[in-house]
């Protein structure tokens, strides 16, 4: 086993089982985890002071003084748990009296006689004008942790101090000396980043602001270069695959592109050329189709459908949830039904299965699953779509080539994997024959991150509106003006118009604010619109009484609908033109445009309301007037990106992925720089057998980190 991966139960002296648990909270598993753990800071110990002058120095100058212990003793004070200490200590120029509250451990380590380095943050004109202090012998030869440089204080958790930190990094140093390099010499030379060895000293001993600058750089670059390899071996793998050749049907896609009820935008025309031209090759398709809310990601996902059913192959369709696979299902059905021969469509879900039937166009019926499932192995259904029942074990595919994920993010890698190799389980298919994959998101991706993170795939954009769309009219509101705003919802009502109110959160608190979907749904019921119908939907619902509600408020069943956030994607409702968003400094900028979202799908002006509390900070004041005057998504993800960071777009199933690691997909230079680093490396051998450590790195990265 490479040194580098040495479990921290193998460190010395052997730490305690809870000691290891704390380490693990950190994020530190083996020995390079430790070594390479980076500090927060670093304060500088290395101003030396006199006792006669504690006084006369800047509050919060961190100082040093070279003492030595004159006396200490304790005391129990009667009827208390606590024992209070006190140490005289002395330099050449004065005494000082330190008192010590229930530090026995510290009062028994320090010896009478002894020589001490006295580190603290100064502050003159209090009770004890040193804080912070620290404690540390000085003796011949021994280089000190604590003081007399530039100390680091590192993140921490409970049983584990940054001295702690400090000691065991030490230890660790001279229980294993040098360690092996894992970046190839000429990859350090060119980045201009120093050694393992060099990066641990300047991480943990820097002599100076550079030294720390110059670690923090190796960090962030192998962070960025090993994800950037991982990426890079996987595309590899990925295009050694076999996938169907589906000819481009130009002329059939035309006939059906000239009777829609709508002209395509440039951006559309382009990115289903650019996937016919994938889909027409015998190495599968790897693409993001990555459009804002309303840009038309669905009708170039019918046509690569329309595409793969001319070529005799069948496609599927995966979402997220119910709802939106259902609309998927009765909306593409619709789109198709001026084709002379329609394909025939199949709705498959975890409570319903449905097919459409060619003898009265744009209609389906329900069918028993077991019926629907023979049919799609036997090959009678050209188009199925559906949640995560397209990837049950009980269904075969006859000849699978096409796969579309629709908001990709909301799956896991292993899950859209599984999706593609589902084709190598049909008649007459080695397992080195994959489908054709194209994901979607209506989640504007920075440009840093789509190389970072999606880096395996190409990136088709939709990035313009269909003529004649009305932008959405965002207004934020504070307290004051909210009596107003419900005065014009509901105008806008009355006229026939339907509306969405959001709320962060499902029940009551006290300790907020923040108007609850329950507090929301009685207020507005009984004070606000009485007249008006009200209804009601959050995530603790089954998904049976939220289809319900959605189609109930489709129907115009009711005027407006309270819900959380699972509103955020998948919902088509063209009447509604009301969005409210209550507490909306709780939600992420990329989240506010989804809600935005949902209004502005039909013929109507469409207005989103911003609902304040007031008492949000200056950053989530900014946040908000910057979706108030801008509808484009993408500009919008780079603003919540600066702000608010990687996470969100990467997903909370996203795991092991440290925090060098967000910082450097928040570079573009170092990631188009490792982009290109890897692939050179790749280029020079496929296996990295010529790189061994560099090899037992990515391993190591791959069995830690999950993109699940």
């Amino acid at each position: 086993m490479n040194v580098l991966y040495t479990p921290i139960e193998n460190l010395k002296p052997k730490p305690t089982p809870r000691l290891i648990s704390s380490f693990h909270k950190l994020g530190i598993f083996t020995l390079s985890q430790l070594l390479l753990y980076p500090p927060k800071k670093f304060i500088n110990y290395t101003h030396f002071q006199t006792l006669d002058n504690i006084n006369n120095i800047p509050p919060g100058t961190p100082a040093v003084f070279e003492v030595t212990i004159i006396h200490k003793k304790s005391t129990r004070l009667r009827g208390r748990n606590l024992i209070l200490g006190e140490i005289i200590i002395q330099d050449k120029t004065d005494q000082y009296t330190i008192t010590l509250f229930n530090q026995k451990l510290l009062l028994e380590s320090l010896q009478i006689g002894s020589q001490y380095a006295l580190s603290a943050i100064i502050k003159p004109g209090t009770k004890s004008p040193l804080s912070n202090i620290s404690f540390e012998r000085i003796l011949p030869q021994k280089i000190l942790l604590h003081s007399h440089r530039l100390v680091p204080i590192y993140p921490e958790t409970f049983g584990i101090t940054s001295k702690m930190l400090r000691y065991r990094i030490d230890l660790a140093i001279k229980q294993f000396g040098q360690l092996p390099e894992t970046l190839p010499k000429w990859v350090l030379q060119k980045a201009h980043i120093p050694d393992i060895n060099t990066t641990i000293q300047y991480l943990h001993y820097p002599k100076n602001t550079d030294n720390i600058h110059q670690a923090k750089q190796r960090l962030i670059f192998e962070e960025a270069l090993i994800m950037q390899l991982y990426i890079a071996k996987q595309k590899l793998i990925f295009q050694s695959k076999y996938a169907p050749i589906l000819t481009s049907q130009m002329d059939k896609i035309q006939e059906f592109i000239h009777k829609l009820p709508f002209d395509l935008t440039k951006a559309q025309q382009k990115s289903v050329q650019e996937i016919l031209d994938d889909i027409a090759k015998p190495s599968p398709m790897n693409r993001l189709l990555e459009g804002d809310v309303g840009t038309g990601k669905t009708i170039v996902a019918t046509i690569s459908m329309l595409n793969s059913y001319y070529n005799k192959a069948q496609s599927v369709l995966m979402a997220p949830t119910e709802i939106l696979a259902t609309q998927h299902f009765e909306g593409i059905t619709k789109l198709t039904q001026n084709i002379s021969t329609p394909p025939i469509m199949a709705l498959i879900t975890s409570k319903e299965s449905r097919i459409s039937t060619d003898i009265e166009l744009g209609s389906w019926i329900t069918i028993p699953k077991k019926e629907l499932l023979r049919k799609i192995a036997r090959g009678n259904i050209d188009i199925i779509i559906g949640t995560h029942s397209v990837i049950t074990e009980q269904l075969h595919y006859h000849n699978l080539a096409l796969v579309i994920v629709d908001e990709q993010h909301r799956f896991g890698v292993k899950q859209r994997a599984e999706l593609q190799t589902m084709i190598s389980k049909t008649k007459d298919k080695s397992p080195e024959t994959i489908s054709h994959l194209l994901s979607m998101t209506a989640t504007p991706i920075p440009r840093t991150l789509a190389l970072s993170i999606y880096g395996d795939l190409d990136i088709s954009l939709l990035d313009e509106y269909p003529a004649g769309r009305k932008l959405i009219k965002t207004k934020l509101v504070p307290p004051s003006k909210r009596s107003e705003a419900y005065t014009f919802i509901r105008k806008h009502i009355q006229s026939g118009r339907q509306a969405f109110v959001v709320c962060p959160k499902i029940e009551a608190d006290e300790e907020s604010d923040i108007k609850s979907v329950e507090e929301t749904f009685i207020d507005l019921s009984q004070n606000i619109f009485p007249d008006l119908k009200i209804n009601m939907m959050h995530g603790k619902m089954k998904t049976a009484e939220k289809d319900s509600i959605i189609q109930d408020f489709k129907n115009k069943k009711f005027d407006i609908l309270v819900a959380t956030s699972v509103i955020e994607v998948g919902i088509d409702i063209p009447n509604a033109s009301i969005m409210v968003i209550e507490g909306a400094e709780r939600f992420g900028l990329a989240q506010l445009h989804q809600f935005r979202g949902r209004v502005g799908r039909g013929e109507y002006q469409s207005f989103c309301f911003l609902f304040e509390t007031g008492e949000q900070e200056v950053s989530m004041n900014q946040r908000l007037k910057a979706i108030e005057k801008a509808n484009n998504g993408f500009e919008l993800a780079e603003k919540d990106l600066a702000i608010r960071g990687p996470g969100q777009f990467i997903g909370s199933n996203q795991s092991g992925i440290s925090d060098i690691s967000m910082e450097a997909l928040l570079n573009k230079d170092i990631i188009v720089q490792t982009r290109n680093i890897s692939q050179e490396i790749l280029r020079q051998d496929t296996t990295l057998n010529t790189y061994p450590e560099l090899k037992s790195r990515l391993s190591h990265f791959e069995d830690t980190v999950h993109f699940e």
